[in-house]
């Protein structure tokens, strides 16, 4: 009888739940639609170009629309039951309503893996793909690649930094470039100048420059205002066995946002923006924002089983769902507010990413605990 009870509550969950999610999705399109169509307008754009411009952002408006359609599909499931006395039967048959949302809070985690499977294998690729059509195709953009960089810094392990006056990845060559390395207290022990350097033999040679090692000594035993704190020795072709190639020694934007990124690409991005000495807060709290969202379904179920099952049935139906439906948008604040005062350095990216799953995971256990068996 279980297992019939439970293909019984997924199967009318499911149902709940594909409908808000494609009424939900329509909806934003519809939305999207609005909001392009003085941009379709002004380039004329033809209708099979808006069509594939919308379908490929379709992935995307799916994932946004999960957590919202989770929430009502749970009120509505829940209502139905109560609606035709399914649980006073269920109850009557000596089956604790436990089991219940067991079933419901194991379907929320499966949404969840769900979200981020597709948000790691389809989101990038239809974002990147809507994003070139808008470009190309209806804005008709010329696309131009970059390959002169100029003043670049570049950090490299072994506390070393290499400062490129001009690169041109193109050619494979840095003009006017400088190495520096580092001891432990960050005090420089050899410096490296160079006219030029070459890309040769997937390594970086450079040209015609010198190399001073620093012998630091205490100012008494400099003799003359002559004597200098290093030894020099010149030289016409040097390799310093750095292989990074040219082109990854600039940072690379996608026409994307951070949030359509896979992981894969957000750990290569953030080792870019560290290795050029940029801000990579941001970057680290979305990324483990991604993995926080794995198990926000499962909280907004938390939040709205309490409610959907009127706590006790102390409260009427509309309450709860008004209740369950605020206690959600709550939820979302909750999380921009993290997102904020993480970005902003007062919580860690982690932290940032998971209290609000941690403040309304205890919520919904506590309210949880409050329904009757």
């Amino acid at each position: 009888m279980i297992k019939i009870l439970d293909k019984y509550i997924i199967r009318n969950f499911a149902k709940t739940f594909m409908f808000m999610v494609a009424a939900l999705s329509l909806v934003t399109v519809i939305s999207e639609s609005l909001q392009l169509i003085n941009l379709y307008m002004k380039h004329k754009a033809p209708f099979n170009l808006i069509l594939l411009h919308q379908i490929s952002n379709i992935p995307e408006n799916l994932m946004q629309a999960l957590p919202i359609a989770t929430l009502l599909a749970v009120l509505f499931s829940f209502s139905n039951l109560s609606q035709k006395n399914e649980i006073t039967v269920i109850k009557a048959a000596g089956i604790n309503i436990w089991r219940i949302i067991t079933i419901f809070l194991i379907t929320g985690f499966i949404i969840g893996m769900g979200d981020f499977a597709v948000r790691e294998t389809i989101v990038p690729k239809t974002s990147l793909y809507n994003e070139k059509i808008k470009k190309e195709k209806i804005e008709k953009e010329k696309i131009i690649i970059q390959t002169d960089y100029y003043n670049q810094i570049v950090a490299l392990p072994d506390n070393t930094r290499i400062t490129i006056g001009h690169l041109d990845t193109k050619a494979g060559i840095m003009k006017d470039v400088v190495m520096e390395k580092y001891n432990d207290a960050f005090v420089i022990g050899k410096l490296i100048l160079a006219k030029e350097a070459r890309w040769e033999n997937n390594s970086w040679v450079f040209k015609n420059g010198v190399i001073r090692n620093f012998n630091i000594k205490p100012l008494s035993d400099i003799r003359n205002f002559d004597s200098k704190p290093w030894d020099e020795m010149y030289f016409k072709d040097y390799n310093v066995y750095v292989h990074i190639t040219p082109k990854n020694l600039t940072v690379k934007t996608r026409n994307v946002r951070l949030e359509a990124m896979s992981v894969r690409e957000f750990n290569k991005h953030i080792n870019q923006l560290k290795t050029f000495g940029q801000d990579v807060v941001k970057a680290k709290i979305i990324l483990n924002m991604r993995f926080a969202s794995m198990f926000s379904h499962v909280v907004v179920m938390m939040i709205a089983i309490p409610f959907a099952v009127g706590i006790g049935k102390r409260l009427n139906k509309m309450v709860s769902f008004i209740l369950a439906v605020c206690a959600a948008f709550a939820y979302w604040s909750v999380q921009a507010i993290a997102r904020s005062l993480g970005e902003n350095l007062i919580l860690s990216p982690p932290i940032a990413a998971w209290l609000p799953n941690i403040i309304f995971l205890a919520i919904g256990i506590y309210f949880l605990i409050k329904v009757k068996k």
